[in-house]
Formats: structure tokens, C-alpha cells, sequence
């Protein structure tokens, strides 16, 4: 089994000043620009999403805000989308999250899979059938050819309450798992690759400027 998950997505500066209970763990570090967070999920605690959807088909792109995570149901043939379900993901924790931490994960699919991959299809006709949903951290895994994606959402309040002593807790919101392929597993992830690279890119200017 493969499997990837997100864990920390802010880490500058010095000394913790918090911690949470339940599956997500907190550090709170406070330096001279600020409070800045250390983020980790502990999937093994956290709860399965009940929504349920079966892909094969995706598309990762650039949004008005965000990252675009598209996945579809093809009809017979290829030429359709029967459904469409859209996952808004934040730039920042794309290139921390998502893709930092898949790194390992995306070497051992390209090496399993190198003969195994989806013949390419033209762009299918889409479809008003659409379900949208916004996401922040995932977990994915892989046994043989079939991989899950469980996608989560954790709110910038539970964090605040946290902080300052309100609550004990972050809630982990589990939002939906997309079942796919392995081969479109990787498909996804080599999708994610130049949209990763724009934004580090981006990222390096900003912080040289």
C-alpha cells in the first residue's frame, strides 16, 4: 500500500505555544512578523467522509481563487461527463500540502505504473450535472490498481478558538473521497506538477523582490 498525507503546511520562526487534541495537531510560533502556525493531521484518527464518487476522468487547473481539482464519471465512449464534482483548493497549501508532501507518493506510482498509463482521450463534452466543494488538506493511497483520495476542510475559526484558548479542538471536516484508478492517480498528480511549479516560481519572486 502507498498511501500520502498532509502535514504541515506553515513552519517558520521559533518556540510552540499551543497544541490541540484529536487529529490535527498545532504549534502556534511566534517570531517578529507574527504568529505563524505548524499544522499536522493524523489520518489514522480522522473520520472517513460519507460522500462517495468514483472517477475516471480529471482535470487540474488554474481558478479565480485557488486550484481548480476537477473529477468526472465519463459516459460509455468517452465522448461526455455523465457528472462533474470541483474542489476549490487554496495555491498556498497545494504547493505545501498537496504537492510537497506527494513527492514520494508520485515517485512510486511513475515507477509501478510507467506501462500502465491511461490512453489520452480528447476533451469530453461537459456536463450542468456539477458538485462543488472546497478542501485545504487530503489524504491519498494506493493498493494496486485501485486509490482513494479523502478530501478534508479544516476552518480558519476552530483555529483562532484554539489559539486563544477557546476550544481543545480542530475540527478536521471530512468533505468527500474520490475513489479512481491508480492510473489516474498519477494522471492527477503529473496534472499538478506545472501548477506547482508556477506558484513556487511565483513565490521565490515575491520573496527576492
Amino acid at each position: 500500500m502507498n498511501a500520502v498525507s498532509e502535514r504541515k503546511f506553515v513552519a517558520p520562526g521559533r518556540g510552540a505555544v499551543a497544541q490541540s487534541k484529536g487529529p490535527v495537531r498545532l504549534r502556534f510560533i511566534e517570531d517578529g512578523r507574527g504568529t505563524f502556525i505548524e499544522l499536522g493531521v493524523d489520518y489514522e484518527r480522522a473520520e472517513v467522509p460519507d460522500r462517495r464518487y468514483f472517477a475516471d476522468y480529471c482535470r487540474v487547473v488554474e481558478a479565480r481563487a485557488g486550484i481548480g481539482l476537477v473529477f468526472g464519471r465519463l459516459a460509455p465512449g468517452n465522448a461526455a461527463l455523465r457528472t462533474k464534482v470541483e474542489i476549490s483548493y487554496p495555491e498556498t497549501l497545494f504547493v505545501r500540502g498537496l504537492w510537497n508532501s506527494s513527492r514520494a507518493f508520485h515517485e512510486s506510482l511513475q515507477n509501478d505504473f510507467s506501462t500502465k498509463r491511461l490512453a489520452p482521450i480528447p476533451e469530453p463534452q461537459d456536463t450542468e450535472k456539477v458538485q462543488g466543494f472546497r478542501a485545504n488538506n487530503v489524504f491519498m493511497a494506493a493498493i494496486g490498481d485501485d486509490s482513494i483520495m479523502d478530501f478534508y476542510y479544516i476552518a480558519p475559526p476552530d483555529i483562532h478558538f484554539v489559539r486563544i484558548g477557546r476550544r481543545a479542538d480542530v475540527y478536521l471536516e471530512p468533505i468527500i473521497r474520490i475513489a479512481l484508478p491508480t492510473a489516474l492517480m498519477l494522471e492527477f498528480l503529473e496534472q499538478c506538477k506545472p501548477h506547482a511549479e508556477r506558484l513556487h516560481h511565483f513565490a521565490e519572486e515575491v520573496r527576492q523582490s
